[in-house]
């Protein structure tokens, strides 16, 4: 049987979660994607918004563009729109908590896929404690037990909710960033190589990856060795296959009010991922684009 999915998140918030829906999408058929759902962002460098409603709302439109892109319009009717809040002043209902737990009590098991922060799997959690049993999440946040601090977007923008993730009885799985996801860095140049064929979705793929770095550049020699890290590659390979990655089960970390994490003994257990294999998992994601685009030429 088929592992029953969601994927949670910030769509528009930074480019590597197109590349992730890319990634999952060219290997859908080893998963049963129940749904998409759109997480709350705000303060974010690369988008352009300026309300958390205001990012909601382009991160459904882009979600449904690339959707589009990747020939994959049976999903479109699965995308859900997520808190327009953070956890700590959201009394609301929204669509994409809502389907978390119909999906989660529906199925003898779950697996969310969370990309943003982690609120509208907070707030699911909060409204429904029977699901915390029904659902495993493979978290991206925060960073690793070597950094001083946990000062990264997904963790630092709802950390009730990362809290509530962390106390509650949800299987866990926390990819940190920094020292963890990081090392997913590539390239302008290993793109293109990559990316050779002239379609659409190589085409998007290569502006949207041009587009980002360029905003960073104040002149021409800023972007010598320059790379990208697509941090959220790491959740979709993670699921992809385990084997890729080095783990580690602790007891839970209390997080204190710098958002720092305290080592605890005797809490219930979270797995942290300690490393991953870079090579493999870009070496999987360039083979099943590579699949893809020979199709495309086709059509």
């Amino acid at each position: 049987m088929k592992k029953k999915i969601i994927l949670d998140t910030d769509m528009y918030n930074e480019i590597d979660d197109r590349f992730a829906l890319v990634y999952l999408m060219n290997s859908i058929e080893s998963f049963d994607l129940e749904a998409i759902t759109i997480a709350p962002f705000s303060g974010s460098g690369y988008a352009d918004t300026k309300t958390i409603e205001e990012g909601t709302n382009k991160s459904y439109d882009t979600t449904i563009e690339l959707l589009t892109l990747l020939n994959k319009n049976e999903y479109k009717n699965k995308v859900y729109k997520g808190a327009t809040e953070y956890s700590f002043n959201s009394q609301s209902e929204n669509p994409a908590t809502n389907k978390i737990i119909e999906i989660a009590l529906k199925n003898e098991k779950t697996t969310i896929l969370a990309i943003g922060a982690p609120t509208n799997i907070a707030l699911a959690i909060e409204k429904c404690k029977e699901i915390e049993k029904k659902i495993e999440v493979i978290w991206l946040g925060g960073n690793s037990f070597l950094s001083k601090d946990n000062n990264e977007l997904n963790f630092r923008q709802d950390i009730k909710s990362v809290k509530t993730l962390f106390n509650s009885n949800v299987e866990l799985v926390v990819i940190p960033c920094r020292n963890v996801a990081s090392n997913l860095t590539t390239t302008i140049y290993e793109l293109s190589n990559y990316l050779n064929k002239n379609t659409k979705l190589n085409k998007y793929l290569l502006e949207i990856f041009k587009s980002c770095k360029k905003n960073y550049y104040k002149n021409e020699k800023d972007g010598y060795g320059s790379s990208k890290t697509l941090w959220d590659l790491s959740v979709i390979a993670y699921l992809i296959n385990k084997n890729w990655f080095e783990e580690k089960v602790f007891s839970a970390p209390e997080i204190l009010l710098d958002g720092t994490y305290k080592i605890t003994k005797n809490k219930r257990q979270i797995t942290f991922v300690t490393d991953l294999y870079r090579n493999k998992i870009y070496r999987d994601f360039f083979i099943k684009l590579e699949n893809f685009n020979k199709e495309e030429e086709f059509i």
